[in-house]
């Protein structure tokens, strides 16, 4: 009987009910569960995600990374101030600027993420 086993695989993709992947690096990687909540942290890394277990669909390791790095961001985070907003030729945004159609860099905190304008 062959035996698999976390160790055997680069990461660990998290996919919510709509959709959206988060793939986090697998060596390292502890996960934690609370009375509503996953919340997955790698400590060589400082990756961490946190979903609503009623949001969460399924979770499997693999050895490729499932994500684009480019996630639909929740309502309630856009209403939260970004630390900054980059555009795509890495140039930062003052804070009072209206973002047009495309694509930008937001770091909030630790966290920075990818995303579009429509």
């Amino acid at each position: 009987m062959a035996t698999v086993q976390a160790e055997d695989y680069k990461y660990l993709t998290i996919v919510g009910i709509d959709g959206t992947k988060t793939s986090l690096t697998a060596v390292g990687l502890s996960i934690s569960f609370s009375d509503t909540q996953l919340t997955a942290k790698n400590a060589y890394t400082d990756e961490t995600t946190t979903i609503a277990l009623t949001n969460l669909a399924s979770m499997n390791f693999s050895n490729t990374n499932e994500t684009t790095g480019i996630h639909t961001i929740q309502t309630n985070e856009t209403n939260e101030k970004s630390d900054a907003v980059y555009n795509l030729h890495g140039e930062l945004l003052p804070d009072n600027a209206t973002l047009s159609k495309g694509i930008y860099i937001i770091k909030k905190g630790n966290k920075t993420q990818k995303i579009i304008v429509k």
